[in-house]
């Protein structure tokens, strides 16, 4: 690759960072591994490729600031800047995974709507942090090594930051991030529940389908690469599609509600999809591999855990043991002590028996 591609090269210092190794290209603009020039601290760099995306992506920069919550699939930011082309940057930790739109050849249909659903798991339990996603840009999620979604945390800002009270945040929005966004949607602004469900509803089309809006006559046209709605039989993939239609229906009344009534809706259709297939198993199968040892595809993730729910803390309850015999039968009753330990309490009686007896009699004689 080109510097014009990769938007810079490899030994570039974007303030105290040093770009390594162009990483992938994104939306928004190209992936890099960077490195700290004092301490070595490896880093993810994203070079934004529109100049313009530079205030959204330094208000989004101080919005994150001074966050308390963690959670092991977000990554918040460490430091953002402009290169010397005035292109905008943002500093991540260097989190375990790839691009999504790196691996999206490689998943099936089932792993795709898996990922909506985790994203709106993730969104709801910001939600119950105080936190909102302002915009939703694709360069910013990635897929962990257990095929998990993953989100870097650039646009996930606090209702009551400063940053989300500035006029001036109004209208500022990513590049990638537009098609995104609700017709009733502010710009830069957190919107309703509606909203937020549109907002995942686009990305749940483009991850099906390849296409941010629908045709001309309402249908959503699948991507060539994605042999599994082909597999589906027709009354399946009528609802997925009108699931997906109604995601971005321009009316909010029409939508899903919520995020948790959108991640609802793709469960159910998951559950009753699975047995619509015209061949085995086309919601779970993979394009063919092309290397010689294929690595196994890893276990779709199971989706019936309550969305949104907090993680539970460990118990300090101790375990139950499993009982030996059959249900209500009584414990066996302990058997007859041995006559060791009997002897040994006899001995000691008379050792110290002994003991006090001949104090007394020092005592006596002196």
């Amino acid at each position: 690759m080109n510097a014009s591609e990769t938007l810079g090269q490899p030994g570039d210092r974007l303030g105290v960072w040093r770009l390594d190794e162009p990483f992938a290209k994104a939306p928004s603009g190209h992936w890099w591994r960077a490195s700290h020039t004092k301490s070595g601290q490896a880093v993810l760099l994203l070079i934004y490729a529109d100049t313009a995306d530079a205030g959204a992506v330094l208000l989004r920069m101080a919005g994150t600031d001074g966050h308390l919550w963690t959670h092991p699939d977000i990554a918040w930011p460490l430091d953002s800047g402009m290169n010397a082309n005035q292109q905008p940057y943002v500093v991540l930790p260097l989190l375990a995974g790839t691009p999504l739109t790196e691996g999206l050849a490689a998943a099936s249909l089932r792993r795709r709507l898996e990922w909506v659903v985790q994203l709106c798991e993730l969104l709801l339990l910001a939600q119950q942090q105080g936190l909102s996603l302002v915009e939703l840009d694709p360069s910013l999620l990635w897929v962990g090594p257990q095929q998990q979604l993953r989100l870097h945390a650039l646009a996930l800002l606090n209702v009551n930051s400063s940053a989300m009270q500035m006029g001036s945040l109004q209208g500022q929005i990513c590049r990638a991030a537009q098609p995104m966004q609700s017709p009733q949607t502010v710009p830069g602004a957190a919107g309703t529940p509606a909203d937020q469900a549109y907002r995942v509803g686009k990305l749940a089309g483009w991850l099906v389908t390849g296409r941010w809006r629908p045709d001309a006559d309402g249908s959503l046209t699948p991507s060539q690469t994605l042999l599994q709605w082909l597999s589906l039989r027709t009354e399946a993939r009528d609802a997925l599609n009108a699931l997906l239609v109604r995601a971005v229906a321009d009316d909010p009344a029409e939508r899903p509600q919520d995020l948790v009534a959108l991640a609802e809706a793709v469960e159910a259709w998951l559950d009753d999809a699975g047995g619509l297939g015209s061949g085995a198993a086309p919601l779970d199968a993979l394009p063919a591999p092309t290397s010689a040892s294929p690595t196994p595809a890893p276990a779709s993730r199971a989706l019936r855990a309550p969305v949104a729910q907090p993680k539970a803390e460990p118990s300090t309850a101790p375990t139950a043991r499993a009982p030996s015999g059959p249900r209500g039968a009584l414990p066996p009753a302990p058997g007859r002590p041995g006559l060791a330990p009997i002897l040994i309490v006899a001995v000691a009686i008379v050792v110290v028996a002994l003991a006090v007896a001949a104090y007394w009699w020092k005592l006596r004689g002196g």
